[in-house]
């Protein structure tokens, strides 16, 4: 699936996922994981967990976002779940072995936990709260490529959510194994490692 195709879809419909308003900003020190990857010929996720720090100790957070078109692309399902979870989400010693053990249970309120059904044509829009699932997920460093962010400053915006990242980070290559909302992971662009002082912020917006 192109993602160009499904960037400019998501860009045409002004009125896409209204039904939630919300800011989040975390500050993230520690471990991360990250995966992206097909969960068919017309649907892919993304999934980044984190360790935060807070006032109060230790946390986590999720951004995890999923797009899948009809066969005939008639329609187009987005998934947002984007918020704080418990540091235990996120388990390891090191970034060598890592793990994810989430349920839809564990946000917090306020997270962003959207799922939006779009028909182009007649135009209609359905909101409301993503699926109830887990995801279970182990992540292994491979080490076979590792990236060292010095300074990242980026925000973009698709629809009506607005990310934008602060980030300083050591990163290597990582194997992913497990299931995400029921669906096998193959591996897939899969990374851990280190936040030094980043930030992340998500903004939905009417």
């Amino acid at each position: 699936m192109s993602r160009l195709f499904v960037v400019t879809a998501l860009l045409l419909l002004p009125s896409v996922m209204v039904a939630q308003v919300a800011h989040l900003k975390v500050k993230q020190d520690g471990s991360f994981v990250s995966i992206s990857e097909p969960t068919g010929p017309n649907s892919n996720f993304t999934l980044n967990v984190a360790q935060n720090t807070t006032n109060s100790g230790s946390a986590a957070n999720i951004d995890y976002r999923a797009i899948s078109f009809a066969s005939d692309f008639s329609s187009l399902t987005i998934t947002e779940i984007i918020g704080p979870i418990p540091a235990a989400d996120l388990t390891g010693n090191s970034i060598q072995n890592l793990g994810v053990s989430f349920s839809t249970a564990d946000l917090a309120a306020g997270s962003i936990d959207l799922s939006c059904t779009i028909v182009f044509n007649p135009f209609s829009e359905t909101c409301g709260a993503a699926p109830a699932g887990t995801i279970s997920l182990s992540f292994t460093e491979t080490d076979t490529a590792s990236t060292r962010v010095m300074v990242l400053a980026e925000e973009t915006t698709v629809g009506n959510l607005t990310m934008r990242i602060h980030q300083r980070s050591d990163n290597s290559s990582a194997k992913a194994t497990g299931t995400v909302f029921g669906t096998t992971v193959i591996g897939g662009d899969a990374q851990v490692g280190i936040n030094h002082s980043s930030t992340q912020e998500a903004i939905r917006s009417q």
